[in-house]
């Protein structure tokens, strides 16, 4: 089903020159470093207004992508585009926000298999949502908190494979975090629940999330004394009390990014101000001692892990594998010009690494060499893959590429 599914979705964007590449990948064969029936990317999208800071899909196509644009009085507002098909976009404004924090994407968003979408951002006001229903309009944006913690970092959302939604960010007031559910079908989240507290745990900043497809969760985020945690749990049952993964080194510039697959594998990786570190977590919830990356620290880093347990770092201009049953692998160069960037995996074995300039490379698990890469496609904002399609976020385009 899913090799149909894809081939489906290569068709779509035909005119954009997926198709033939798609061809020749098959009739040719492919590098031992890609994955079966990994079509080229295509041209780039441009998309309407100022949707250039996230982007979502679901497995049918469908996509959502938000940003923020100056209005006539001088205010920040809330931009969301939404597509059928990644080709016809219709853009729409959500009045005032997008102007906190000061890091992280304005807004996040999400898209369920079934095209609900969900757009979560900060303002002066505190936490706002936004919900748009299949085949309806948005929905008039509401206040979830006010409590937010204007450079904590960001807002983080994530969402499981029935479409139940979490977002979690960082208060300001007693230097609290909390998070809020979704559930699927919803146009309302419930109530502000507590992650962490700075009595626990110390000022939570720089949260990271990862959803599974079945609605496992893990949100990671670094406190006050640049000491790395993390709470898991399900989406829907809610989340356990952090648990201190490393010791911090005081200097408050740890950013973790975490990634969870559907038994319950995670694997995070941070940045200090000395050294950058990683961690993996068993299927029964016990996390690793800290495994040292690089002996300095790294300007960004980013984590990606398959359904069989496989893992990769990208810190840097560097990368690290971590297979199912073994450790992290020795530092290796990523492609020549590449740093930074995003990674993200499919349950299959799919990795795709795309580098902060928009050139973006498609691999297996462990692969040595990341292959021929899509070419630079402007700055990079948001990387994302669903079974059957990955799509990258680029200097406000988007570009897909059909995979299995």
């Amino acid at each position: 089903m899913q090799h149909v599914q894809s081939r489906a979705r290569s068709l779509r964007w035909v005119g954009r020159g997926a198709l033939a590449s798609l061809a020749a990948l098959v009739a040719f064969g492919v590098s031992p470093a890609l994955p079966a029936l990994a079509g080229s990317w295509s041209a780039p999208v441009q998309l309407p207004g100022s949707c250039g800071s996230s982007v979502a899909e679901n497995p049918a196509g469908a996509m959502v992508a938000g940003g923020t644009f100056t209005a006539a009085d001088g205010t920040t507002h809330v931009q969301v585009c939404t597509s059928p098909d990644g080709t016809t976009w219709q853009a729409a404004d959500l009045g005032p926000g997008g102007d906190e924090p000061h890091g992280g994407q304005h807004p996040v968003v999400a898209l369920s298999p079934d095209g609900h979408a969900v757009a979560v951002w900060g303002s002066t006001v505190g936490v706002q949502a936004a919900v748009r229903p299949p085949g309806d309009g948005w929905t008039t944006p509401v206040t979830l908190t006010t409590d937010l913690n204007g450079v904590s970092g960001g807002i983080v959302l994530g969402m499981d494979g029935a479409g139940n939604a979490i977002a979690a960010w960082a208060g300001f007031y007693a230097g609290a975090s909390h998070y809020a559910v979704l559930p699927a079908g919803g146009r309302h989240f419930g109530k502000v629940q507590t992650l962490s507290t700075l009595n626990a745990q110390g000022a939570a900043h720089n949260l990271g999330l990862a959803v599974s497809p079945n609605g496992h969760v893990v949100v990671a985020f670094a406190t006050n004394r640049d000491a790395i945690w993390a709470a898991s749990g399900t989406v829907l049952g809610g989340l356990s009390a952090p648990v201190l993964v490393a010791g911090g080194d005081y200097l408050n510039v740890s950013a973790p990014k975490v990634a969870l697959d559907d038994a319950g594998q995670a694997s995070l990786v941070w940045s200090q101000s000395a050294r950058t570190e990683a961690a993996t977590r068993s299927p029964a919830g016990t996390w690793s001692a800290p495994a040292v990356l690089a002996a300095q620290s790294s300007s960004s880093v980013a984590t990606a892990i398959d359904g069989a347990g496989n893992a990769i770092a990208v810190f840097g201009s560097s990368y690290s594998w971590h297979l199912a049953g073994g450790g992290w692998g020795p530092a290796t160069a990523l492609p020549a010009g590449s740093s930074g960037g995003l990674a993200a995996a499919d349950p299959a074995g799919t990795f795709v690494y795309a580098d902060s300039g928009g050139t973006a490379f498609t691999f297996g698990a462990g692969a040595a060499s990341f292959g021929p890469g899509s070419g630079p496609r402007g700055s990079l904002a948001d990387l994302k893959i669903v079974p059957g399609l990955a799509v990258m976020l680029a200097a406000g385009a988007v570009s897909a590429q059909a995979v299995t």
